[in-house]
């Protein structure tokens, strides 16, 4: 595959599959199944690096199976993304070049967690991580980040550095943004991105808003949600693209009471916990085995795995199982 000048479309944050509950080993049948079932739908890449894929919590031996295991499944169809969640810049550059060794097309590169970073002063720290980064690696990237201050001090990055850093660095190919719920902010990132490259991918954060931002210009969504609702995104996406939006709504609708649940604010829950909702949901659904994450990870209740399953019911899904608990993982 040659070098990527932009992604876009539906990319799926690939979640983990562990063989039992202590989270220890990576079930690799039951993860290669998942692949193939999400591989049957038409799909703008393949990301195994990104938080809902649990990147954080393995080992660099682990990441590079994953990314083998993925590239084994993916067989050349659509790009691989892997994953750079590092502070410091010299680790986020070994991590680069570990996984671009490992055969990624591209990376999902997750800022740094600074305390006291200050969106307007502190642009400047970001970007100079991505370009020693750039510098060091280059690899076509996909940015992390967020508009505006949804996301507290993490991934909460102004227009002005989203406009420097796609000025500087031509790796970047696609932007993640967060902070669906503020429209004015995601349109500014936007405007930012494509008054300098209008290649670059603009890509929402979850599937919460999904239509709107479509609407706001939004060239596909990059989201652990794809675990269960991939085909719905897909859809909505080309839909929107087709001047159809009387389907478009329709989808929205059918799926905004699971999104509700999922992220949870809108439901009444704590949004915290949507990563192991995103798991629960597409267990409930039959496509993986086992919905386990590793701490900090922790499992969602009882309850709430119950009003989950009434939600994707309620969406017209196929629901193929019963809601029990599920205990925290050992390690």
């Amino acid at each position: 595959m040659s070098k990527l000048r932009s992604i876009t479309g539906i990319l799926p944050s690939v979640c983990v599959v562990y063989t039992d509950e202590t989270c220890t080993t990576i079930d690799e049948k039951a993860y290669r199944a998942h692949l193939r079932h999400l591989l049957t739908m038409d799909l703008g890449a393949v990301v195994c690096g990104g938080h809902a894929g649990e990147t954080e919590c393995m080992t660099m031996e682990e990441r590079l199976k994953v990314i083998k295991i993925v590239k084994e499944e993916v067989k050349g169809k659509v790009p691989v993304v892997g994953g750079v969640i590092a502070d410091g810049t010299k680790e986020a550059i070994e991590q680069g070049r570990q996984v671009k060794s490992a055969g990624v097309d591209a990376v999902l590169f997750c800022e740094p967690a600074i305390i006291g970073w200050d969106r307007e002063t502190s642009g400047v720290f970001l970007v100079e991580h991505i370009v020693r980064f750039d510098e060091e690696v280059d690899i076509p990237m996909i940015l992390f980040g967020a508009p505006n201050p949804w996301c507290g001090g993490t991934y909460n990055v102004s227009a002005k550095t989203f406009k420097e850093i796609a000025r500087r660095v031509e790796n970047v190919v696609a932007c993640k943004i967060t902070g669906m719920y503020d429209m004015g902010a995601w349109r500014d990132a936007v405007a930012a991105f494509r008054s300098v490259r209008p290649e670059i991918g603009c890509l929402s954060a979850g599937s919460a808003n999904f239509l709107a931002l479509c609407m706001y210009g939004a060239d596909g969504t990059l989201s652990g949600a794809h675990n269960f609702e991939a085909e719905d995104d897909i859809a909505l996406l080309k839909a929107v693209k087709s001047g159809n939006y009387k389907e478009a709504v329709a989808i929205r609708d059918k799926m905004e009471p699971v999104m509700d649940v999922v992220y949870g604010s809108r439901a009444g829950l704590c949004p915290t916990y949507f990563h192991y909702r995103y798991k629960v949901a597409a267990w409930l659904l039959g496509y993986i085995p086992r919905p386990h994450m590793r701490l900090p990870q922790v499992p969602i209740s009882e309850e709430e795995v119950e009003i989950l399953r009434q939600a994707l019911i309620k969406a017209g899904k196929k629901v193929v199982r019963k809601t029990e608990p599920f205990s925290i993982a050992k390690t």
